[in-house]
């Protein structure tokens, strides 16, 4: 086994130098290597990557910082657990879920919820962030009359289908070509699913009233 004879250097550092908070523990994100410990040195070194989220032992307050490795070490940032102390944390192997302990018996679950889109699932369907007055047609949400509509239906269906005739733009279309102005394609090309999760997490606590 050959041994390298030199001294390695942290690829990132973090501190607190103004309160030299000393840190409770330590964990990675699931996307890679992933590491959980504990310290109370003030500051915390690393040699790997993407994410990784520390709990700072601040006798009261429940406080966690994420920094983004894959962003050069950026603080990315920070979850208030309240007053309740921080015992440890633990980052979810495969989800975006935390999990952190206080030392009055509380479990703490931190997670980036997915947001509902339901646009996703009609090409017309537009969504709003607050309350919006629609104004609706005069016969938009009339209701029809039964008669009325199976007299309608009777009518077509006696109407003659003419099945002999072929129009021109059909006999002369291409196969690639049929669907290319289908609202539904042109709405998947300005529609797209490119949206950028950003990382959010939000507590989910039970009140002691409730147990």
């Amino acid at each position: 086994m050959e041994m390298l004879d030199e001294e390695l250097e942290p690829t990132h550092r973090f501190n607190d130098p103004i309160n030299k908070t000393a840190w409770h523990g330590m964990s990675y994100s699931p996307d890679g290597e992933w590491l959980a410990g504990g310290t109370n040195a003030p500051t915390f070194s690393h040699n790997t990557l993407t994410d990784i989220c520390a709990g700072a032992a601040d006798p009261a307050s429940h406080k966690i910082y994420i920094w983004d490795i894959s962003n050069d070490g950026q603080f990315a940032t920070a979850l208030d657990g309240g007053r309740e102390p921080l015992l440890h944390l633990h980052w979810h192997p495969s989800k975006s879920s935390i999990a952190s302990t206080t030392n009055h018996g509380n479990i703490l679950i931190w997670h980036c919820p997915n947001p509902e889109r339901w646009g996703a699932f009609a090409g017309g369907f537009e969504e709003v962030d607050e309350n919006v007055e629609y104004e609706e047609r005069e016969d938009e949400f009339d209701i029809e009359d039964e008669e009325d509509i199976l007299r309608r239906k009777m009518k077509e269906e006696d109407e003659e289908v003419d099945i002999d005739t072929i129009e021109d733009k059909v006999r002369n279309a291409q196969p690639d070509s049929m669907d290319l102005e289908d609202e539904d394609f042109a709405w998947a090309d300005q529609d797209a699913d490119e949206d950028k999760r950003e990382f959010r997490m939000k507590i989910i606590m039970q009140d002691d009233t409730e147990m």
